[in-house]
Order: structure tokens, then C-alpha cells, then sequence
């Protein structure tokens, strides 16, 4: 029996930065929250991902129904920095 890395994955082992789209599988509502703050303020952070999402269910309060995880990466831009131009001071 093999299990998927979505039931060996803590909510914690994620990337703070993360965004974690939750549809719901009944009505098709879409939410998005932060790693970080189901971490600090759900306080599920010690939980597997599977458990949470089986654990959550649709925001609409007449629905109710499953919800599905989609886990997405942060986008991280590019910087490069350039060298500082040389200043030319006057005597």
C-alpha cells in the first residue's frame, strides 16, 4: 500500500509563504488561506494535510459540503541588484 505525499505532509513542513486554494466539492466555492495563519491563529500546524482537509468544510453556512486542497507555491520575483554608479565629487 502506498501512501501520497499529501498523507505524510504537516501543514507545518510547508512553506510559511504558501497559499492554499481550499474548493469546495458540492457548490464549487473557492477560498484561499495562508500557511502561516491556519498555523498561528487554526492552530493546525502539528496536523496532516489529508486530516485537514477532511477536517474543514465549505465556508457557505447553507452548503456545508467536502472541500479539496490545492497547494500552490509562492511566487518569488527575481532582484538584481546593479553596482552603485560612481560619484564624482567636486574640490
Amino acid at each position: 500500500m502506498s501512501t501520497s505525499w499529501f498523507c505524510e505532509t504537516q501543514l507545518r513542513d510547508l512553506p510559511q509563504e504558501t497559499r492554499i486554494l481550499i474548493t469546495c466539492d458540492k457548490c464549487g466555492r473557492q477560498r484561499e488561506e495562508g500557511v502561516r495563519q491556519l498555523v498561528n491563529e487554526a492552530r493546525v500546524g502539528a496536523m496532516y494535510l489529508d486530516l485537514i482537509e477532511w477536517a474543514f468544510s465549505c465556508a457557505d453556512f447553507h452548503c456545508g459540503g467536502s472541500v479539496s486542497f490545492g497547494v500552490f507555491t509562492p511566487v518569488v520575483l527575481p532582484v538584481v541588484l546593479q553596482d552603485r554608479p560612481p560619484v564624482r565629487r567636486w574640490a
